[in-house]
């Protein structure tokens, strides 16, 4: 007896893109609302955060779950999380330089490769806690956030809708086979796009060329990050980060660029920041 063929709706509910949609819509109203409130929900949500993509970490370089350096890191993550939340930022980087650092000997007593520990706390952790700095600001903590949000997010959507339509010469094939140079102008495009389009709500009173800019530079970090995360899981052998999300793959998956672009603007604030006040 012949099987029943899936109808076009089955066959949609069960497609990636789908289910990638779905959770967009349920998971972006969210988060926007939590950065919007800040405070305590918001530094739990980044520890939380910290902890998962942690796991996720540990598990692609031990090749096994709930090591011994996942523990050390994740503590390291709530602990530098509960610091920053509270104003103190340079203890909140220096426990997690000596979480790393635990960690880092930890595996070397094991026999393993020591430098993934210190890797994971620049990569996942000291952004985590700057996107906490970042949303803090006392005056356009908030402004900021939302930006960097818009910037990262604009940037994954443009580069899917270009690469897709458009097609071409790939960039790094070696590293991510799927993504184009059409859909890396056409995400930073985007980008450009929108964050420029913030200036004309003029909440904050940025000019549109800054805005412009800001747009291009997270763009690229964001970029930057997604390939940064292709390299390691090719590296190592892998497909997705994890399962976290559905149809996503893991929760590093989702936030590469995030991570990047969160690094990024931290550096720029702290050296603007730096120069105002020398």
């Amino acid at each position: 007896m012949k099987p029943a063929e899936n109808s076009p709706w089955q066959a949609l509910a069960a497609s990636k893109v789908f289910k990638r949609t779905v959770m967009i819509l349920l998971l972006a109203p969210v988060a926007i609302l939590i950065v919007w409130f800040g405070g305590r929900m918001f530094s739990a949500l980044i520890a939380f955060t910290s902890i998962v993509l942690v796991f996720e970490w540990t598990r692609i370089v031990d090749r096994t779950e709930f090591s011994t350096a996942f523990y050390v890191l994740s503590f390291t993550a709530i602990s530098s999380i509960f610091l920053a939340a509270g104003g103190s930022y340079q203890l909140a980087y220096a426990t997690a330089l000596a979480g790393g650092l635990i960690s880092a000997i930890s595996e070397r007593l094991k026999g393993r490769s020591s430098q993934w520990p210190m890797i994971g706390i620049f990569y996942l952790i000291m952004p985590c806690i700057a996107f906490v700095w970042i949303r803090n600001g006392p005056e356009t903590g908030r402004s900021l956030t939302l930006l960097l949000l818009v910037a990262v997010w604009a940037t994954d959507i443009g580069a899917y809708v270009f690469g897709k339509m458009i097609g071409g010469p790939l960039m790094a094939p070696a590293i991510s086979p799927g993504k184009t140079w059409a859909g890396a102008f056409g995400g930073i495009l985007t980008a450009m796009t929108c964050c420029s389009f913030i200036a004309l709500l003029g909440s904050e009173n940025w000019s549109i060329w800054v805005l412009a800019m800001i747009g291009i530079s997270l763009s690229i970090a964001t970029i930057v990050g997604d390939f940064a995360e292709s390299a390691l899981k090719r590296y190592f052998g892998i497909k997705d980060s994890g399962g976290f999300i559905p149809g996503h793959g893991g929760l590093l998956d989702r936030l590469d660029g995030m991570l990047f672009a969160t690094a990024a603007l931290a550096l720029v604030l702290f050296i603007y920041s730096f120069t105002s006040t020398g």
